[in-house]
């Protein structure tokens, strides 16, 4: 993975559009949560075109964006944790997708790519459209952060080449009109439940030795 800073205009993607007959056509992100491992779509298809050969990921097709993941008390074991992802592209005529990667970010942090790997061609008896995919990775979402809420947020690439009208190159990019795919979650406890546990034990501590001395 390597950390990078995005700056993605409806212009550049328009011009990947233009010059070439190739792109992208169904996006996911994969998440562990607490141990429950599922492909949540960004781009709705609501189909099985999503599901990946070789790994078996719950499919959720309501979509990502605007999502609520949940609620996570870093004292315990809960955990969110970021495995990769899913990019569906299409490719016609003298064009050619030479990979796909899925880029997330915190609290509007840098943008992390994942690059993922081949998965699939000919999705679902459809020629030239392939499937990239990966959930290896283990990037742990909670790692560092304060009690409260957070958002994550995912956008995803596909360079490509062509050899028609003097060939050349581009990248694909599936964000969500500019605005990406960004969902939700809550760490706890918060900072006034954390000052009110306290209290309370506090006050059993005392209780405790006052009635030991007694």
């Amino acid at each position: 993975m390597k950390k990078i800073t995005l700056i993605l205009g409806a212009a550049a993607i328009a011009v990947s559009s233009l010059s070439a007959a190739s792109g992208i056509f169904g996006t996911g992100v994969v998440i562990s949560n607490n141990g429950t491992s599922t492909l949540y779509e960004s781009t709705l298809l609501g189909d099985a075109r999503h599901a990946p050969n070789g790994f078996t990921p719950t499919l959720n097709t309501v979509g990502f964006n605007g999502f609520n993941l949940g609620t996570f008390d870093t004292t315990t074991s809960d955990s969110l944790v970021l495995n990769g992802g899913s990019v569906l592209t299409y490719k016609n005529d003298t064009d050619n997708i030479s990979g796909a990667s899925v880029f997330y970010s915190i609290n509007g942090a840098a943008f992390t790519e994942i690059t993922l790997g081949f998965n699939e061609d000919n999705v679902n008896g459809s020629g030239g459209d392939q499937r990239w995919y990966s959930e290896e990775s283990s990037v742990d979402l909670l790692s560092g952060l304060s009690s409260g809420n957070h958002t994550i947020a995912v956008m995803y690439e596909a360079p490509f080449t062509y050899t028609g009208g003097g060939g050349g190159s581009g990248t694909h990019a599936e964000n969500n009109g500019d605005s990406n795919f960004t969902a939700n979650f809550t760490v706890v406890p918060e900072p006034g439940t954390c000052a009110l546990i306290a209290g309370l034990f506090g006050m059993t501590f005392v209780a405790l030795r006052r009635r030991q001395r007694n």
